[in-house]
């Protein structure tokens, strides 16, 4: 009977070290700031005033935290679709190779092997007005090139080409080998039939491909929503907060000016909108299963 329930025991108790490592790192600050969302907890006081929904109401009539959401949503859907599409494109020239595709891939993956922090550094030199390889390839075209990051919509820009630039290569690894794995028999049928190779690709490939496509969406759009060090790098934000995302500005509210219960309920609604969209993504994805 001991030994039975021993048994029984035991694997749990192996899991106990690693559950209490989890409860410490990720379920009580996940509680802690819940919590918090719900004070006027800051860190000047070390102290907090239950004030109930008080947080969440002020986010919306907040037109700073409007600005960065709106621009957050530009950013996210911006890069992401633009990197759909030439990650795709890339990948379609790749399945074509067949000497040297690996070194070409791996060659691909470089920019999603650098640091966030990195990029930000490597494309604030890049936009550069006076010395910029950007102005200077401008230069040789004919074209006064603008003074990037002090312009709001050149700045706009600038930090999306920055993201597309570093994970392109995310969406061209993964259709690539999709593409790769595409049912032989299902593509030279459609040739057998008279389909060129255009309506192959719309017709056959890309709705093969479809979950495939909106998982790796999925993926890399949630992670753009939380794009912070490249922008803080490469703008910190401006000019004129024109490129503050809302990660960028809840790390405003919660260190610089220590609002931590504000910038905690900020955080609980961009948690929500995130979870919004993840589920309207995978809903669809179970369709097009």
């Amino acid at each position: 009977m001991r030994a039975s329930l021993w048994s029984r025991l035991f694997p749990y108790l192996l899991l106990m070290p690693a559950m209490a490592i989890l409860v410490a790192m990720v379920v009580y600050p996940l509680l802690f700031s819940l919590t918090t969302s719900f004070t006027d907890y800051n860190l000047i006081m070390l102290d907090g005033v239950w004030v109930g929904f008080k947080n969440y109401l002020t986010a919306f009539g907040d037109p700073a935290f409007r600005d960065s959401a709106l621009f957050t949503f530009i950013f996210a859907f911006t890069s992401t679709g633009t990197q759909l599409v030439l990650g795709f494109v890339t990948a379609l020239c790749l399945a074509r190779v067949v000497y040297a595709r690996g070194p070409l891939t791996i060659l691909l993956m470089f920019p999603m092997m650098v640091t966030p922090v990195v990029v930000g550094i490597l494309w604030l030199l890049m936009f550069q007005p006076d010395y910029s390889v950007v102005n200077g390839l401008l230069a040789k075209l004919g074209i006064a090139g603008p003074i990037w990051l002090q312009h709001p919509l050149t700045a706009r820009i600038a930090v999306i080409v920055a993201d597309v630039w570093q994970w392109t290569p995310f969406f061209t690894i993964i259709l690539l080998a999709g593409i790769l794995n595409l049912p032989k028999e299902v593509m030279e049928a459609g040739e057998i039939d008279g389909a060129t190779p255009l309506q192959s690709l719309a017709r056959l490939a890309i709705p093969m491909l479809m979950p495939l496509i909106l998982i790796t969406t999925l993926i890399r759009l949630i992670d753009s929503f939380k794009t912070f060090d490249s922008i803080f790098v490469m703008t910190n934000g401006g000019p004129s907060a024109s490129t503050e995302v809302v990660s960028l500005y809840i790390y405003r509210k919660g260190l610089p000016y220590m609002e931590m219960g504000y910038a905690s309920a900020l955080s609980y609604l961009f948690v929500i909108v995130l979870t919004v969209i993840a589920a309207l993504l995978i809903r669809q994805l179970g369709r097009k299963a």
